[in-house]
């Protein structure tokens, strides 16, 4: 028994230390909490991505008593962009075959796009009715495609007039088939119905003066940039007020015809390289002007545009929180509950928070986390000592 208490705190001593080394950040940043939802949010800065590892899992964030906050990650809100468009149908043929009647509608005007439906709608004028129907489609009047079963009705008061499309349908004839039409059913309108709702992502998009300076290389002038790293560039613009036309390349990739004209007091500009979601690992990034044998244009400001994140998390329990971030030995990415239900926290919605001015704690945690580590190995090993000591003690008496 006694080994394993021995072999107990050794262990304990050995986490303690990692620990205190994991959490041994070099910067943090306080955030003090406002608003009345139950979820919290914080976008990130360039100062911030700039400092913290290239998948981001040296974030962390605590509340005012030092405990972690569980967070996600979320870079854009949803929103739905509904469609909708109606087709009047008119009546081309009826007749009866077997047991069954037929309807056949067209479209009642001609139309110089694509139809596409979701649904046909109808009205009628008939009561106290069940009727199952085939549904076809077509483009000719001749050929025919079945589309789908479904069934009408109209009985005391509760009506189903419109059947819902598997799928988008593109037809510009349709047939009912109904079985047994004895009530003599008859539609006084019927109409293509198209209701989409498209889901749009809309990314957060920030921008960022970096700092810059340039220098000649030949028939090049190179523009270092400095401050992109780990940011999701969209877009890079120069600004200047130079006159000129020429080649522009970004960090060695994306390459664009850039100019700045000016003909009969009219303008012509574009001084924009678009790049996508261009991640950026440097320090340090390049813009190289192709100037061939004409003088360097003055480039007086960089302009960059990049998709930001939010750290969104779960913020009622604490007045102020603190992000640290800035530890290169924690290589993977932080994965909590709360992602598993992030969708039900978006749409409740969230307040945004603003972050402070960025704090530098490197020396304060190296020397804290150095103490803390002989503290308890010291601690551990008197514990050792002296439990040994009383062993031996226990042994020589026998």
């Amino acid at each position: 028994m006694m080994k394993r208490l021995i072999a107990s705190i050794a262990l304990f001593a050995a986490l303690t230390s990692t620990v205190v080394y994991a959490l041994n950040y070099s910067y943090s940043t306080s955030i003090e909490n406002e608003g009345n939802h139950k979820y919290k949010a914080v976008r990130l800065t360039p100062e911030i991505y700039n400092k913290v590892g290239e998948n981001m899992g040296d974030l962390e964030l605590y509340d005012k008593n030092n405990e972690p906050m569980p967070y996600f990650i979320n870079s854009y809100v949803e929103s739905g962009i509904e469609t909708k468009k109606s087709y009047d149908m008119k009546l081309v043929n009826s007749f009866v075959k077997d047991e069954y009647f037929y309807y056949d509608y067209a479209l009642k005007n001609t139309q110089n796009e694509d139809v596409t439906a979701t649904s046909i709608e109808l009205q009628t004028k008939n009561e106290a009715f069940a009727k199952k129907t085939e549904i076809y489609g077509g483009y000719d009047n001749v050929n025919w495609e079945k589309v789908q079963d479904d069934v009408l009705y109209s009985v005391d008061g509760n009506k189903k007039l419109e059947i819902t499309f598997n799928g988008v349908k593109k037809y510009t004839y349709y047939r009912f088939k109904i079985l047994n039409n004895l009530e003599n059913i008859s539609f006084s309108t019927v109409a293509l119905k198209f209701n989409k709702t498209l889901q749009k992502k809309e990314y957060f998009i920030e921008s960022t003066s970096p700092k810059f300076s340039t220098e000649g290389q030949g028939n090049k002038t190179v523009v270092k940039i400095e401050g992109l790293r780990n940011l999701k560039l969209s877009s890079i613009t120069l600004k200047t007020d130079s006159i000129f036309k020429r080649n522009i390349t970004f960090d060695g990739g994306a390459s664009k015809v850039l100019y700045n004209l000016n003909f009969a007091n009219t303008s012509y500009r574009d001084l924009t390289i678009p790049l996508g979601q261009n991640r950026i690992s440097a320090a340090t990034v390049e813009i190289v002007i192709d100037n061939k044998d004409d003088k360097p244009i003055k480039v007086s400001g960089i302009e960059a545009k990049y998709l930001d994140d939010e750290l969104i998390f779960e913020g009622s329990k604490s007045s102020e929180y603190t992000l640290r971030f800035g530890n290169s030995g924690i290589q993977n990415s932080k994965s909590y509950d709360i992602s598993n239900y992030r969708e039900l926290i978006l749409n409740e919605g969230y307040d945004v928070l603003s972050v402070k001015a960025i704090k530098t704690e490197a020396s304060n945690a190296a020397i804290k986390s150095q103490y803390d580590y002989k503290l308890i190995f010291n601690i551990a090993i008197s514990i050792i000592a002296l439990l040994m000591g009383i062993i031996v003690f226990l042994k020589l008496k026998k």
